[in-house]
């Protein structure tokens, strides 16, 4: 809903009428205004850091099944979170005799080493 702000001629005018307990409620309303603007102005800038973060970290991303993995990292990603939330969560790995097992922390995903899912959602 667009807010009805005073304008800087209107708030002239009330001066120029003797009207200044009135001038300053419109002066009021346009500090608050600006104040709101600002707290706004910084929720929105602090989520487009996180979107071109995120956009900039997709980038760096490539599938090589069964996981994902960040340019220059060997431990690879979960990609039922990434999937589902893009939420880049490391795996953890656990040497088996047969190669590495991994596991996520968050989604609790248990991967075999030739990355069958053989436990979703327990540890």
């Amino acid at each position: 809903m667009p807010l009805s702000l005073p304008n800087y001629k209107d708030i002239i005018d009330l001066i120029k009428k003797g009207a200044t307990l009135e001038a300053q409620q419109k002066i009021m309303q346009l500090r608050e205004a600006a104040i709101d603007l600002q707290e706004e102005n910084l929720v929105l800038k602090q989520r487009v850091k996180e979107l071109e973060d995120s956009l900039a970290f997709k980038g760096r991303l490539a599938f090589r099944p069964p996981y994902y993995y960040a340019e220059g990292d060997d431990v690879p990603f979960c990609p039922t979170c990434w999937e589902a939330d893009h939420i880049p969560m490391h795996l953890t790995g656990h040497r088996t005799e047969e190669g590495t097992d991994y596991a996520c922390a968050k989604c609790r995903t248990r991967y075999r080493h030739d990355g069958y899912v053989w436990r979703k959602g327990t540890f």
